[in-house]
């Protein structure tokens, strides 16, 4: 019986009490120092401690990692001055959330995007109380990685304080743009909830009605959309629409009118967002004057402006954009295709990027390859109409009147009030034999311009 008690322990316990009985526990380095680690890893194993074993080996893992280096080549010495003192921020002090979502936000500003991942997530674990870090984080997936955006954009709602609508929207618009509606609408209800006519909530759910075939409520949705700086295009335009599933279309070719003519909005106010792009404030408002001489026409000084900007950014995904711009407008479409395919390289969803490449492509009359490339526009925005319309071009020079019909009433489904899209479309229909239509959107074009 003796013995199969002594059995019944495991030979390490049986050495402890055998030690402890001849007053060596102390003095038994052995059992503090085992000759071979196996020698713990078997105890822990045979007495069940598996939590023990497991922090033992995970011990050595629970250092913060080292932050990402500055990437070579950064032209911009105010971005590089900034990455190189957040970096060192991080390194004096590990484990804070905020050093090492500063130093994320640099290199976003500076177009790092795998290293701004890297720190965000950091960020995101230490700083578990924050809306920041997910938010921001979420924001740099969405592109590559949806679903993983929505999750951290979720995280960022969980968190967030009263105060913040943004994220909650951010989080919505994604989910809209994903066709996700119920998921969408559960958080609509929470902002309309807080505010009855909250302008983006509202806008959000009028595109989700829309898209059920509920028009009439859409419309309804829109009105207090109309007047906010934020929605009011946007709305304008989801309001054309709406006229048109409703049988107004001289309605609905008005307010496509009315929303050509409106400026672009800005998108809705996100301070998050806003942190970053004050990081790269300098390098944004050249490019914007660069962008405004060109819409004037004045490239002369467009091109005064540029050269400091090739110089010191010229691999800047904006830097490239805004020169392809220009070479196009200057007629040198083959220097404007290679800019814009190095822009398209670092942003591959650059839907500007992409139509501002397919017009290089139409400009040396290569249409089979334009029309793919606005193919792929039309994939990432199925709403963009000027995608649509340029597709539709492309395939009137390659012959397909078939599949330039299709596009043009795409087109006309976005935005009805363009005369453009209404003239050609008329011309194709007629070139197919289908004359009383063609007469119509001819019709419609004479009355819009």
């Amino acid at each position: 019986m003796a013995r199969r008690n002594q059995g019944a322990f495991p030979w390490w316990r049986r050495r402890q009490a055998n030690r402890y009985q001849q007053g060596n526990w102390f003095r038994s380095a052995p059992m503090t120092t085992p000759r071979h680690p196996m020698w713990l890893i078997r105890a822990c194993w045979r007495s069940g401690t598996v939590g023990l074993l497991m922090l033992l080996v995970l011990g050595g893992c629970g250092r913060s990692p080292e932050p990402p280096a500055t990437p070579a080549g950064l032209a911009n010495a105010e971005l590089s001055r900034q990455i190189e003192t957040a970096r060192s921020e991080v390194l004096s002090n590990r484990t804070s959330g905020a050093a090492w979502g500063r130093l994320g936000q640099c290199f976003e500003a500076a177009e790092f995007f795998p290293e701004a991942r890297i720190c965000y997530a950091q960020a995101e674990a230490l700083d578990t109380g924050s809306a920041r870090w997910p938010h921001l984080l979420g924001l740099l997936l969405l592109q590559e990685s949806p679903e993983d955006a929505l999750v951290q954009l979720a995280r960022a709602v969980a968190v967030a304080e009263p105060t913040n609508d943004f994220s909650r929207v951010r989080l919505v618009q994604a989910l809209v743009e994903r066709g996700r509606f119920a998921e969408a609408t559960n958080h609509l209800a929470v902002l309309l909830t807080n505010q009855a006519t909250h302008p983006a909530a509202r806008l959000e759910l009028a595109r989700v009605r829309l898209a059920e075939g509920r028009a009439t409520e859409a419309i309804d949705l829109l009105t207090p959309c109309l007047t906010n700086p934020y929605t009011a295009r946007p709305a304008v335009l989801l309001l054309s629409q709406c006229r048109v599933r409703v049988g107004d279309a001289p309605a609905a070719a008005a307010l496509a009118s009315k929303a050509a003519t409106m400026p672009r909005p800005f998108n809705w106010p996100d301070p998050y967002s806003r942190e970053v792009q004050n990081l790269r404030q300098d390098l944004a408002r050249q490019v914007e004057r660069v962008n405004s001489l060109v819409i004037q026409r004045r490239f002369d000084q467009a091109e005064e402006l540029l050269k400091p900007l090739i110089e010191r950014s010229s691999d800047h995904p904006e830097v490239l954009l805004v020169l392809g711009r220009v070479r196009l407008q200057q007629g040198r479409c083959d220097e404007a295709e290679a800019a814009i395919s190095r822009h398209l390289e670092a942003t591959p969803s650059s839907l500007n990027g992409l139509i501002q490449l397919g017009l290089a492509l139409m400009c040396q009359s290569r249409w089979t390859d334009a029309g793919k490339v606005f193919g792929r526009a039309v994939e990432l925005k199925p709403d963009f109409a000027q995608a649509h319309f340029n597709l539709g071009m492309a395939r009137i020079r390659t012959g397909d009147t078939a599949g330039a019909i299709a596009s043009l009433r795409e087109a006309l489904r976005c935005s009805p009030g363009d005369a453009r899209a209404h003239s050609v479309l008329a011309d194709a229909l007629a070139s197919s034999g289908q004359t009383e239509e063609a007469a119509f959107h001819r019709e419609r074009a004479r009355s819009l311009k």
